[in-house]
């Protein structure tokens, strides 16, 4: 996966690079990737063709069937489970995400989830930034990615193998993936207390507020979508 640098990206790439609010720290970033593979990305998408051929062979089809993204069956499939995992490889040097089971992928059936989630978890560091933090953010990703065009996917940690778990609040992982452009933006934030406490394990987040009226115009104008838009329609 070949790192693209996207200079509209870099005001909140710096400010994501560590950000403490009270007593909590907000370690994040967005990066895009082409999905032409060379080397190592090349060496990791054999073994793991391999692994998942071999997954074929001995679970039933039923079980094959119940990926929230596809059946392993499918070559489609296969291949964003390559260019998802390659692409949290290149973003994080120093794990390996080979392992990463299928079923902790998730596809965004409605964009506006993803948007009104990265919303909320950054509102108190965009609101700090001032007015019209939220439009930029959104305008830069608009401009690095044709929206429009983008399946969205989440990502759902393993609390014991990654950079996502060890004493954090919370975490989000989302990839704008545009199949006709070869390439997907990888937007990830993790949330730490500055003093680590045990307790925050038991810790109950909030959820989402309800979207509100610049929610809903900031999803219209860079995903070509009304607020009344539903799945399927």
């Amino acid at each position: 996966m070949k790192y693209l640098e996207e200079p509209q990206l870099s005001w909140l790439n710096s400010v994501l690079g560590s950000y403490e609010i009270g007593d909590r720290v907000l370690n994040g970033k967005l990066e895009t990737y082409s999905c032409k593979k060379a080397g190592s990305d090349k060496r990791l998408a054999k073994s793991l063709e391999l692994y998942y051929q071999q997954e074929i062979e001995v679970l039933a089809t039923d079980v094959l069937g119940s990926s929230p993204l596809g059946p392993l069956a499918s070559p489609a499939t296969r291949k964003l489970l390559i260019n998802l995992i390659s692409t949290m490889n290149a973003s994080f040097p120093d794990y390996d995400f080979s392992a990463v089971k299928p079923e902790q992928f998730r596809k965004v059936l409605d964009f506006r989830i993803a948007l009104q989630c990265i919303n909320h978890d950054l509102a108190e560091l965009l609101e700090a930034e001032g007015n019209g933090s939220v439009e930029k953010m959104w305008e830069g990703i608009a401009e690095a990615m044709k929206l429009d065009e983008c399946d969205v996917y989440s990502y759902i940690p393993d609390m014991d193998s990654d950079p996502f778990s060890d004493g954090n609040l919370w975490s989000f992982n989302y990839f704008f993936y545009n199949k006709v452009q070869k390439k997907v933006l990888y937007f990830t934030c993790i949330c730490k207390g500055l003093t680590y406490d045990t307790d925050t394990d038991d810790e109950t987040m909030e959820e989402p507020a309800t979207m509100d009226d610049d929610g809903e115009d900031v999803m219209e104008d860079y995903f070509g979508m009304s607020s009344d838009w539903e799945d399927g329609s």
